[in-house]
């Protein structure tokens, strides 16, 4: 294994086998899910150059369909659309690469199922994070990053519907971005983890050490024990009185509930 993106034009099969854990790392998340505490881990690699929200993800997607367009349509991208897209990508990761003196590159990327899943079919020796939180902790999080209002937030996207009602806002934009995770999840279990921030924080180690197996992170190229930068209180999720989650409609409750068992969260109240 070289750590180096494999050469473009050239299909899943013939390098997925051998360069699955030296190619690109892709972090899929969304904002106020915690990643700070991921990229400590990622970064303690001396091999590994992390860039954060460059949106090379979404840009992969964008020429896709471009391409499509020009190719007169077809449900993937031809061999020279894929060398196009790789080479642009590519040469952009290898600068991040040769400043940071690293082998591999990582994005943590704020992109839907949508834009990841062009991004795998391009990059096929991709491997991919899925950080999940919880609803608590999300809306903890939220509320202390936006005391005064949600306008001009992540979450303002999501109030229509909840005119005034900031912890639905909230809700639904968890809800979203949760359900686009495991959509990606379901699509690509072969080369997804699922990692929740709770237990970078509850088992640091034992996650640590699960997620550097995935990617197949040599520990001797870790220069030290990352020292997992915690929240002003570890375990926000519960400094939030369960009335205010009661502000929650019926039927987006019940989507969250089935969202949280499934992610082996404790039920809202």
């Amino acid at each position: 294994m070289t750590g180096q993106i494999a050469p473009p034009g050239e299909t899943a099969e013939a390098h997925v086998s051998d360069t699955v854990l030296c190619g690109p790392i892709i972090v899929l998340t969304y904002e106020h899910s915690g990643v700070e505490l991921l990229s400590d881990v990622l970064s303690a690699s001396c091999t590994v150059a992390c860039t954060d929200g460059t949106g090379l993800l979404p840009l992969c997607h964008l020429a896709s369909g471009t391409w499509r367009s020009i190719e007169n349509g077809g449900s993937a991208p031809s061999a020279l659309a894929v060398k196009s897209i790789r080479s642009l990508v590519s040469t952009m990761a290898a600068v991040v690469q040769s400043r940071a003196g690293a082998t591999r590159w990582c994005e943590i990327a704020y992109a839907g199922s949508a834009a990841a899943g062009t991004f795998r079919r391009i990059f096929p020796e991709a491997t991919f994070i899925c950080l999940h939180r919880s609803l608590r902790a999300v809306f903890a999080d939220g509320m202390r990053a936006y005391p005064w209002g949600l306008g001009g937030s992540p979450f303002w996207g999501y109030a229509v519907g909840h005119p005034g009602n900031n912890v639905a806002t909230i809700a639904e934009y968890w809800v979203a971005h949760t359900q686009e995770l495991l959509v990606f999840e379901y699509r690509h279990p072969e080369c997804s983890l699922r990692v929740r921030h709770e237990d970078l924080i509850d088992h640091p180690e034992r996650t640590k050490n699960a997620i550097y197996d995935f990617l197949g992170l040599d520990p001797s190229t870790v220069s030290a024990t990352p020292m997992l930068r915690s929240a002003p209180d570890k375990r926000v999720e519960e400094v939030e009185p369960a009335v205010q989650l009661a502000q929650l409609p019926s039927d987006l409750r019940a989507k969250i509930e089935d969202l949280h068992v499934g992610l082996g969260y404790p039920e809202l109240l």
